[in-house]
């Protein structure tokens, strides 16, 4: 009796041990988290939703952004309360910004509302929205400052 238990507490601490000493490839990696969003905006038919991400690095080690974009109809709305339904979202591809450099995407506004959302492995990248007109060039509106 006395050998089958410590053959099965020897068992278990040898899996215990194995699944331990497993490579972990997730472990490394950092997640990138949301730094900025701009909520829902609504955009005239000649605007276009502007983000800028500045790295905000000073060690050399870079920054990895993504933009994601999420489009939503004309809400439906009941005593005073408005209902908006997501369309579509994206999220872009993953760019490294390294000290000194920055990263900007236009939104275009195919529906009734956009929001868009940058999210980066580091909180220190200043990032700035801006609605712009696409005729002129002219900033309208500055969303976020941060």
């Amino acid at each position: 009796m006395k050998r089958r238990i410590m053959l099965s507490l020897t068992l278990a601490l040898g899996m215990l041990l194995s699944l331990l000493s497993l490579p972990g490839t997730a472990r490394g990696q950092t997640k990138r988290k949301p730094i900025a969003d701009t909520g829902i905006v609504s955009l005239g038919p000649d605007d276009v939703l502007r983000l800028t991400v500045a790295a905000g690095d000073v060690n050399g080690d870079g920054s990895e952004v993504q933009f994601r974009q999420v489009a939503y109809t004309p809400p439906s709305c009941n005593a005073g309360v408005c209902k908006h339904t997501v369309v579509s979202q994206s999220t872009s591809a993953q760019v490294t910004l390294m000290a000194g450099e920055a990263a900007s995407i236009n939104i275009d506004s195919y529906s009734w509302g956009v929001r868009a959302i940058v999210l980066s492995d580091n909180p220190s990248d200043r990032v700035t929205a801006m609605i712009v007109n696409k005729t002129t060039g002219n900033i309208i509106e500055v969303l976020i400052a941060r």
